[in-house]
């Protein structure tokens, strides 16, 4: 292995392993593992990946993600899922009944739902469904954005900074691979939760984060 860290930043070509297992973000040569972007590094075990340094989301078939309605029509509503191309949510691909022509009923503008990614189309644009018991309308209009190249930050090895987010908080906490995150539970807990999704956001390069998180979150609820 090379001395490549978790979270370095790298440019296209940077040789990150001589004898690793490459991920998303890379491509090899023989053995070598090489960056195939701008961007951080995601070390795990042996497996080294590489996240793009962007704010634009393009969305892949099993992404979950969260967004917003912006469009009701006869038999389908538009979602912005904060990418650059055209979303769709089909009535027949929800967790309950609709009547076509009155599907602002279960869904209206400007509300929030967790749904998946199942199909990309030859222009990029997307379906989306609310199919499953995970899925569904989000009732929270708490919400917060993070680069998707910080994601990994949030989350934590094995869910471990997500996790301490939500038992800080008493809150219930979604990240949307589209890096959308939405936060719902007590007032004070919600303020910090979503102060820490900003914090980490932008100071993803800490090598503390843990514990500035977690000094982050009591100041945050000791004043709320």
């Amino acid at each position: 292995m090379t001395e490549i860290k978790n979270y370095e930043i790298v440019t296209p070509g940077t040789l990150l392993s001589e004898n690793g297992e490459g991920g998303e973000g890379t491509y090899t040569e023989g053995k070598k593992v090489f960056s195939k972007f701008l961007g951080t590094v995601q070390v795990y075990d042996n497996r080294i990946s590489v996240s793009p340094m962007t704010s634009s989301y393009i969305p892949h078939e099993g992404d979950n993600v969260i967004g917003r309605i912006i469009e009701v029509s006869t038999k389908y509503w538009g979602v912005d899922i904060d990418a650059p191309y055209y979303t769709r949510l089909d009535s027949r691909d929800v967790n309950f009944r609709t009547e076509i022509g009155e599907l602002d009923k279960y869904l209206a503008l400007g509300d929030l739902i967790y749904a998946r990614v199942f199909r990309i189309y030859a222009n990029n644009s997307a379906d989306v469904s609310m199919r499953g018991s995970n899925f569904g309308k989000l009732e929270s209009n708490r919400v917060s954005k993070i680069n998707i190249s910080r994601i990994p930050r949030l989350i934590g090895k094995e869910g471990s900074m997500i996790n301490m987010i939500k038992e800080m908080t008493g809150c219930e906490v979604l990240v949307g691979q589209n890096g959308v995150v939405w936060v719902n539970g007590p007032e004070d807990g919600k303020a910090a939760a979503l102060a820490a999704v900003k914090f980490i956001d932008e100071n993803y390069m800490n090598q503390n984060m843990v514990e500035s998180v977690r000094r982050l979150l009591e100041n945050v609820r000791g004043k709320v």
